[in-house]
């Protein structure tokens, strides 16, 4: 199974980011739209395994208190003749303390993960083709401030059913504050 972490968003962070989708549709922008209930933020991907269990004790181990999470921006990856679309999170310390936590519990738990600096973002649009009169300032207005508090971390599982590319939650590990983990 294919699997990754990720951060699941509020249906108000969706709402704004498939409305940046929608202005994207309206300015003429062909790509592969994420579905929008498949909007995410990954926290690390783990590929094709069958190590389920592994994964999952690497999010048990997890403790990380509650924090906001704020859209930021926007941008493009390049990728050959086409570009990938994202929205940009504001890469506060709690979220990179958890992003760097839950690497290394995984990695304990014997998964190779990329090497990469973590680049926090939330995939609007894959293989993105603009028309030559696309306002990339627009683009940029038309995600408005949001915010979130992530209060979880999932482990989801990543499929085709009858073709459509479907995200299954498989495990749900709370965030809680000092106070609460004082108290178990």
């Amino acid at each position: 199974m294919r699997l990754f972490y990720a951060i699941l968003l509020s249906e108000e962070m969706k709402r704004t980011l498939t409305g940046a989708q929608e202005f994207l549709k309206a300015q003429g922008v062909r790509a592969n739209y994420t579905r929008g209930e498949n909007l995410h933020l990954t926290l690390a991907f783990l590929g094709e395994t069958e190590r389920f269990s592994a994964a999952r004790r690497a999010g048990e181990q997890l403790k990380a208190e509650p924090f906001c999470l704020s859209l930021k921006g926007v941008g493009s990856f390049r990728r050959g003749d086409s570009e990938l679309f994202w929205a940009g999170v504001d890469l506060v310390p709690p979220l990179k303390r958890l992003q760097s936590v839950l690497s290394e519990h995984l990695q304990r738990e014997g998964f190779q993960l990329e090497t990469r600096r973590f680049q926090p973002h939330l995939t609007l649009a894959r293989e993105v083709h603009v028309p030559a009169s696309f306002d990339r300032k627009a683009f940029s207005a038309s995600v408005s401030p949001t915010q979130m508090e992530v209060r979880a971390v999932s482990l989801m599982k990543s499929e085709r059913i009858r073709g459509v590319l479907t995200y299954t939650e498989l495990f749900r590990k709370p965030l809680v504050s000092k106070n609460e983990y004082a108290e178990n």
